[in-house]
C-alpha cells in the first residue's frame, strides 16, 4: 500500500497525463477527471451512440451517455435485441474484464455489472449500486463506486457500444461503438479534487494552498444538503437494523469493516469509503439518527426514540457476534449525545462508561476499534453566514469562523477509549483539518465544511479520507 504522499503524487500525474487518441482527458476546477469518446452520428436508430464520458469525482465514477435518439430502459435486454453497455479494459494488458449495461429494476433504470474471466467469458452479474438518473430520454448519467465497479487505483481503459433493431431502419440488428475502435485511456485515483481541496489545505505535516481555490465554496450552501446515496450493493433488515453494504464486494475484499452510531458517525461514511478503493475493503454502516453505540441508556426527544435506541444497541451487538467477517469496527458519536445517570455521576461520567463498556464488548468479540472524535460543531448562523459572504463577494473562508474554545468540546466516546489503554483501540482526531489554535473554519479549502450546524458535507468529509487512511497506517 503506497503511503498518502505517493498517491497524492498520483493525483497530480493522472490530471496531467495526456489522454489517448480516442479520448479527452481534462481535470476541472475542482480536479474532477473526465474522459469522452464522441461519434459522430452514424446510423439511424435511437442507441447510436455520440458522446461517452467516464470520469472521476471524489469517491465517485460519474458517468454519461448520449445518444441521437430516445431510449426507454423497458426496451432494453436480450429479449428486445436492444443494449447499452461499458467494457471495462485491464489498464495494462487491455483485456476485457467486465461490461456495465443499462438494465431495468424495480421500475427504475438501473445498471448490472457482469465481470469477465481471462478468456472473456461472462461471470455471474449482479446489480451495481449506482445513483441513475435520465435528465433527456437521449441522456443517462450515473455514479458508482470504482471498488464495487471493479477497479483499482490506477490505469484502466473502457469503451462503449450500442446494439439495436428498428424494422424502417435496422431489420438486421445495427450496432455502435464510442469510440469507434480501442479504448479510452483513464485512470482511478485516491480521490478526484483540486490540489489542497478541503482537509488537505490544513495537512499538519506539510503546508499545502491552492490560490484558486481562496474564494470558491463547494458546494455552494444553497446544494449543500443534496448528497448523493449511500451507494448499498446489499441491504440487510434485521428488526431495528439496516446494514447497509458498500465498496469492494465480499468475495474480493480484504477485509470488512463495519460503521456504526448516529448521524455523526454517519458524516464520516464518505471519508471511509476512501479505504474500500485504498485497501480494497468492505465496508458495512449501521446507523440510527441520535443512537450512539453505547451500553448505557440514551436519552431521545421522547420515551418510544429512546426505547428503540436500546433495543437497536441490543440488536448491533448481536449482529457483530453474528458476523464473524466483520473485523475492524469504527465508531463516531455526537460529543453531548446524553444518557441517563445515577446519583453523584456527571453526565459526561455517565456517557463515558456506557462507551467503555460497549469498546469492552467489542474488544471481548475480538474486533479492532477506530474511534473517530466527533467533529467540532458550526452554528447555523455560520452556515447562512457563507451566502451572506458570497453575495457581498467576501471571503467566506476568513469571515465565518467560531472560536476553537466555544467549538471544540470533550467527547466522551474518546475518553473511553483512551482509558481502555488496549493496542486495539485506534484513535484518531481531526480537529487540526477543522481549526487552527484559535479558530474553527466554516469554508476550509474550497469546501462548505456543514450544510447545517453538525452535519458535514458530503464534499468535505471525502476530503479527510486520506487523513483517516494515513493514520491506520501509522
Amino acid at each position: 500500500m503506497p503511503p498518502l504522499a505517493s498517491l497524492l503524487v498520483s493525483l497530480a500525474l493522472a490530471l496531467l497525463a495526456a489522454p489517448s487518441a480516442s479520448a479527452a482527458a481534462e481535470a476541472g476546477a475542482t480536479g474532477e477527471t473526465a474522459y469522452t469518446a464522441a461519434d459522430a452520428r452514424d446510423a439511424a436508430g435511437p442507441l447510436d451512440l455520440t458522446e461517452v464520458t467516464l470520469g472521476q469525482r471524489d469517491v465517485r465514477m460519474t458517468l454519461r451517455v448520449v445518444s441521437a435518439g430516445g431510449w426507454d430502459s423497458r426496451d432494453l435486454g436480450a429479449a428486445a435485441a436492444r443494449e447499452l453497455c461499458i467494457t471495462l479494459v485491464d489498464g495494462q494488458t487491455a483485456v476485457a474484464r467486465s461490461r456495465i449495461c443499462v438494465t431495468r429494476r424495480s421500475r427504475r433504470t438501473a445498471l448490472e455489472l457482469t465481470p469477465l474471466d481471462a478468456r472473456g467469458t461472462a461471470l455471474v452479474p449482479r446489480v451495481l449500486a449506482a445513483e441513475v438518473s435520465r435528465p433527456d430520454p437521449t441522456v443517462l448519467e450515473a455514479t458508482f463506486l470504482p471498488a464495487a465497479a471493479g477497479l483499482a487505483i490506477g490505469p484502466f481503459g473502457w469503451y462503449a457500444d450500442s446494439a439495436w433493431t428498428d424494422p424502417a431502419t435496422c431489420p438486421a440488428t445495427c450496432r455502435d461503438r464510442a469510440p469507434e475502435s480501442g479504448a479510452v485511456t483513464a485512470g482511478v485515483v485516491l480521490l478526484a479534487v483540486a490540489p489542497c481541496f478541503g482537509a488537505a489545505s490544513r495537512d499538519p505535516k506539510r503546508g499545502c494552498d491552492n490560490p484558486a481555490l481562496r474564494d470558491s465554496v463547494d458546494p455552494p450552501p444553497a446544494r449543500a444538503k443534496v448528497v448523493s446515496g449511500s451507494f448499498c450493493d446489499s441491504v440487510e433488515h434485521a428488526r431495528l437494523i439496516t446494514a447497509c453494504g458498500f465498496g469492494t464486494m465480499p468475495q474480493e475484499a480484504e477485509r470488512t469493516f463495519a460503521l456504526i452510531g448516529d448521524s455523526h458517525a454517519a458524516n464520516m461514511k464518505s471519508a471511509l469509503t476512501v479505504l474500500t478503493l485504498a485497501k480494497r475493503w468492505r465496508g458495512v454502516s449501521i446507523l440510527r439518527a441520535g443512537c450512539p453505540l453505547t451500553r448505557g441508556s440514551p436519552i431521545l426527544a421522547s420515551p418510544q426514540r429512546s426505547r428503540q435506541c436500546r433495543d437497536w444497541n441490543r440488536q448491533v451487538l448481536a449482529w457483530l457476534a453474528e458476523h464473524r467477517e466483520v473485523r475492524t469496527v469504527f465508531l463516531s458519536a455526537h460529543a453531548g449525545a446524553r444518557v441517563k445517570r445515577k446519583s453523584g455521576r456527571s453526565a459526561s461520567q455517565a456517557a463515558q462508561r456506557g462507551y467503555r463498556a460497549v469498546i469492552g464488548e467489542l474488544l471481548r468479540m475480538r474486533r479492532r476499534v477506530v474511534i473517530i472524535r466527533d467533529s467540532p460543531p458550526a452554528t447555523n448562523e455560520l452556515v447562512r453566514c457563507v451566502s451572506q459572504a458570497m453575495a457581498a463577494n467576501r471571503r467566506a473562508q476568513t469571515t465565518c469562523t467560531r472560536p476553537r474554545s466555544a467549538a471544540v468540546r470533550f467527547d466522551p466516546l474518546v475518553a473511553a477509549g483512551r482509558s481502555l489503554r488496549s493496542s486495539r483501540v485506534k484513535l484518531i482526531d481531526l480537529t487540526p483539518h477543522f481549526c487552527d489554535s484559535r479558530r474553527c473554519f466554516t469554508v476550509i479549502g474550497g469546501a462548505l465544511v456543514r450544510h447545517d450546524a453538525t452535519h458535514l458535507t458530503q464534499a468535505f468529509a471525502a476530503s479527510l479520507g486520506p487523513f483517516i487512511l494515513r493514520a491506520l497506517n501509522r
